[in-house]
Parts: C-alpha cells; sequence; structure tokens
C-alpha cells in the first residue's frame, strides 16, 4: 500500500504518496525507526532506536528493528556523522532482497 510522503506535501493529484516498494518508500521507513523512540507507538512499543543524539548509535538495535519492521530490505552499512554544529546526522544504506 502506498504511504503518505513525510513532511507532508501535495502535488497534481493531492496529497504526495510514495510507492510501496520504492527506494524512497524503505527508506522513509527506516527513517521513521530512526525517529521513534521505543515506547512511543501504543500497538508496537518495540519499534524504534534509542535516540542517537543523547546516546551512542546502536547500529545492532537499527539492524534488528529493520530485519523485524522491513524484513523486505538488508542493511548495507549505518554510521553517525557530527556536523561542526554538532548535529547528529544518522546515515544508512540498504538493498532491497531479491
Amino acid at each position: 500500500m502506498d504511504t503518505i510522503k513525510f513532511p507532508i506535501r501535495f502535488d497534481s493529484s493531492g496529497l504526495a504518496k510514495l510507492r510501496e516498494k520504492s527506494n524512497d518508500y524503505y527508506k522513509q521507513l527506516l527513517t521513521l525507526a530512526i525517529l521513534t523512540e521505543p515506547g512511543r507507538l501504543p500497538l508496537t512499543p518495540a519499534f524504534g532506536i534509542n535516540d542517537p543524539t543523547f546516546t551512542s548509535l546502536d547500529k545492532g538495535q537499527f539492524v534488528i528493528q529493520a530485519a523485524r519492521y522491513v524484513p523486505e530490505v538488508v542493511i548495507t552499512g549505518i554510521d553517525a556523522e557530527v556536523s561542526p554544529e554538532e548535529e547528529v546526522a544518522v546515515v544508512f544504506g540498504f538493498k532491497v532482497r531479491d
């Protein structure tokens, strides 16, 4: 099922969406796992990873979350980068399983 594109935008057909099984679709799902702390979603309390801004990035936790909630992809790399302004960015790579 297609999903709403975040941040929410509108296009010529109305609400912008991401096509299911596209790379952008999977990228958004994995990004949501990074931005969600465990326990924040009542129906899936195990979803998410601890905020890498306040703790070190748990790469294993991210890989486990991807395997559990987005089994169609394999994580090929993950790293945290800190900008000169001390903003933390999590960078990851993935490939869609055959």
